[in-house]
């Protein structure tokens, strides 16, 4: 197994630890009891917790953008933006922990202004493909030519985040066929009036 690969591996470990028990709780030893290893093990791969984390989530985030590309996949129009969107969402259980990493993330992030400044970068990512995405359909006439694509690439993360919180919190507030009702309704709201 190459260092890489050793590195995805603890950073998975850390991932399990923080789902099941929090990030406050996901101490160097912790992880390395998870991963069966010493601390020194892990220290070997990550000079503390904070590096730990961000890898643990850029993986998240990575695999993420990586799922939202597949399913957008050779569709187009708004059934594009849609499936790269519920790509976003816990609609399956297993989804559900990559949304507890990244809140807990962002819970931890208060008060660390570099830690602030690596999600913005994340967000500013994310609402850029969005953005790309708007003006596609925009320029194809699929969605209202009014609308500011940057106000509605924002209004796609705020809603992504506050079902994906919604399901985190309250589950049985959020099945799957809502959360791809919300979506579809956003989305069918920006649609160019035939």
């Amino acid at each position: 197994m190459g260092y890489d690969d050793r590195r995805i591996e603890v950073a998975q470990a850390a991932w399990r630890v923080i789902v099941r028990e929090g990030l406050d709780r996901a101490s160097m030893r912790a992880i390395a009891q998870e991963l069966g290893s010493s601390t020194g093990v892990v220290t070997h791969y990550f000079r503390d917790k904070e590096e730990l984390i961000l890898f643990a989530l850029e993986q998240v985030v990575e695999n993420t953008l990586e799922y939202m590309r597949a399913c957008a996949g050779k569709r187009q129009g708004s059934d594009r933006l849609e499936q790269m969107i519920f790509a976003a969402l816990p609609l399956e259980d297993s989804g559900r922990d990559d949304w507890k990493v990244w809140i807990a993330f962002l819970g931890y992030s208060i008060g660390h202004d570099h830690l602030i400044q690596q999600h913005q970068k994340r967000y500013d990512h994310i609402r850029q493909i969005l953005y790309q995405e708007l003006a596609e359909l925009q320029a194809a006439k699929l969605i209202r030519a009014d609308l500011d694509l940057i106000l509605e690439a924002n209004a796609l993360i705020a809603l992504v985040d506050g079902i994906g919180t919604g399901v985190v919190i309250c589950p049985e507030q959020f099945s799957a066929e809502q959360q791809r009702y919300l979506v579809h309704q956003h989305i069918h709201a920006l649609r160019a009036l035939s």
